[in-house]
């Protein structure tokens, strides 16, 4: 908590100084941020050790939980300069067994450093993540990360450099390339780097494409290439899309041997009930059904993993959210011996709400 108080200080003492407002009515800061967390009741499943958010509880745990705090700074330097900085914790981030917080990004953006192209240097998220589509077709982050970033298949940010634009006036073609430690939240610790590029596309009204690769090399002639495509279809009141990740981990398994792990994800929500007077959405429904397998190359090894989850989302206001839903991870034995292990399911009530 006192991480959190000295930077609230440090943002008053800074807002103190200068006008929020320009000559030209123009606000020169964004403070915003969101929480989400939950009251959740395991109904099935004991410590499988997967990587599940609730695999390692056994069955009739219950908790309240807060999954995520964030908060974030954004300073208009001049028309063409932007900085930005976010602090993040919840139930991932302890010091001493207590919940602490992590920088999260500090970031200097470049805009038109030619035209339609950004230059973004520091820590930042990756293009796989916030100037990709895949979250924002989802559009459930609180619900559930993406199968790439669920699965811990893409890097979500990293220190480094990235150049992101679009290629045509209208904005429906764009790319984000960059090059990172590949270390995310953690220092680098080798000489390697992780390349990343992501291609994006809306050839027709409403339709979504994304194509991302990501490459990292280490030592010892092993190295992680990793490819994702995102298909969706998204109007004002209801999303379908789908995710496909496949990745490459070269000489990383029993024997010098490859492992690739795949997956897929398919997903729908939409709004049962709007607003009568603003027609802005009341109440959601959504559902997903993600699988997955650690490694393809193993077909009478492991665990194949299937994940669920579908639920209600009220909101009484726009930026509040109230969200019961499910939250099921099952596992298939692909030997023939066909072990059983039990699916971790999970009853929640989850809450969601932002601030800007």
């Amino acid at each position: 908590m006192k991480y959190i108080t000295t930077f609230l200080m440090v943002l008053m003492i800074l807002s103190s100084g200068f006008n929020p407002i320009n000559s030209q009515d123009k606000s020169t800061y964004k403070l915003s941020g969101y929480v989400f967390g939950d009251y959740f009741f395991k109904v099935q499943g004991d410590s499988s050790g997967s990587q599940g958010e609730y695999s390692p509880y056994k069955k009739d745990y219950q908790a309240f939980d807060i999954r995520r705090v964030n908060f974030s700074y954004e300073h208009s330097l001049s028309d063409n300069f932007t900085a930005g900085f976010s602090l993040e914790g919840g139930n991932k981030y302890l010091t001493n067994g207590r919940f602490s917080v992590i920088i999260k990004t500090a970031y200097i953006e470049w805009k038109n450093i030619f035209q339609g192209s950004s230059l973004v240097a520091g820590y930042f998220p990756t293009p796989a993540f916030a100037w990709g589509i895949s979250e924002k077709m989802w559009g459930y982050r609180s619900v559930e990360k993406t199968i790439s970033d669920f699965r811990s298949l893409t890097t979500a940010v990293d220190i480094g450099v990235g150049l992101k634009g679009s290629f045509d006036k209208n904005k429906q073609y764009g790319y984000f390339v960059m090059i990172g430690n590949g270390t995310g939240t953690k220092p680098e610790n080798n000489k390697y780097k992780n390349y990343y590029a992501s291609l994006d596309a809306k050839p027709v009204e409403n339709l979504n494409i994304e194509a991302y690769s990501e490459y990292e090399p280490a030592a010892e002639d092993k190295s992680k290439l990793t490819f994702k495509c995102v298909l969706a279809y998204q109007t004002p009141y209801y999303t379908v899309g789908t995710e496909v990740i496949h990745q490459v981990k070269k000489n990383s398994g029993i024997n010098n041997s490859n492992v690739n792990p795949f997956g897929i994800s398919v997903y729908a929500h939409g709004t049962l009930i709007k607003n009568k007077k603003d027609k802005t959405p009341k109440l959601n429904a959504f559902a997903r059904f993600d699988m997955y397998d650690p490694d393809t190359n193993l077909d009478s090894a492991g665990f194949r993993e299937n994940f669920i989850t579908a639920g209600l989302d009220y909101m009484p206001i726009p930026s509040v959210h109230f969200m019961p839903n499910i939250w099921i991870n099952s596992y298939t034995d692909k030997s023939s011996e066909k072990l059983k292990k039990k699916s971790d399911i999970v009853a929640r009530l989850t809450f969601f709400y932002t601030y800007k």
